[in-house]
């Protein structure tokens, strides 16, 4: 397991300026994340958080301009003094790790994680006939709700793969897709990402579902697996 560190800072950390902007899909407010820029380099000069949270600002506190540029090419800003800047490119919303200079000399690196996720897989009975139809479903859910990237609402693909005992390895079967319920719960109330799939074993199955959909511009959740199902099938 990834330990997930919202904000981790190596030198002084000056603040979070939290709940600006609202997720496109709900969840909490999405916070955003500050650099102070100073004579003597960026505060803090490392910073960690989770893919598709809050934009980074930099903020000049300093009395000159100051120049901030990520070894990937991607960002090149100037800040001038008394006033904050982003990198326009959205690189950071996704997992990695992106040093940056300012003015050339101090270093500064954000280093962004992947989120948790679980994937779930039930059904109403683990036994059967053969020939009988049998519901497979589960739920998507994050580790933390809370803090969902902004695209955590939008159905996701859920492979289901099964094998018929511990000596195979597991075979995808299907892919669906994991779709938004909006029925508010406690637990959930901006809804849940659902998921089912109608299957007919012919003999003792074992199933498992996998959760890897992924932004098309890069990673944001971590792999997920359930809990192997185990059904068992008689012959009459």
């Amino acid at each position: 397991m990834v330990r997930r560190r919202w904000l981790i800072a190596q030198d002084t950390l000056l603040g979070v300026l939290a709940a600006l902007a609202l997720p496109a899909s709900g969840s909490a407010l999405r916070p955003v994340f500050v650099i102070s820029l100073t004579p003597t380099g960026p505060s803090p000069s490392f910073l960690s958080t989770a893919a598709g949270l809050g934009p980074v600002w930099f903020n000049n506190t300093d009395t000159v301009t100051h120049t901030v540029v990520f070894a990937n090419g991607l960002c090149s800003i100037q800040v001038a003094p008394g006033s904050r800047g982003q990198c326009t490119s959205d690189f950071m919303s996704y997992i990695g790790d992106y040093p940056y200079t300012a003015d050339g000399t101090s270093r500064g690196d954000v280093v962004v994680e992947a989120v948790g996720r679980t994937v779930s897989l039930v059904a109403s009975r683990n036994r059967l006939r053969r020939g009988s139809q049998l519901r497979l479903h589960g739920r998507l859910q994050e580790e933390n709700s809370n803090w969902s990237p902004p695209t955590a609402g939008q159905p996701q693909a859920i492979i289901v793969l099964a094998r018929p005992d511990r000596y195979h390895p597991f075979r995808r079967v299907a892919v669906v897709m994991a779709r938004l319920d909006r029925t508010r719960k406690r637990n959930a109330p901006f809804g849940e990402l659902l998921w089912q799939l109608r299957v007919r074993p012919r003999a003792h199955t074992i199933y498992i579902a996998e959760a890897n959909s992924q932004p098309a511009g890069g990673q944001f959740w971590q792999r997920a697996w359930s809990r192997p199902f185990r059904v068992d099938v008689a012959k009459r």
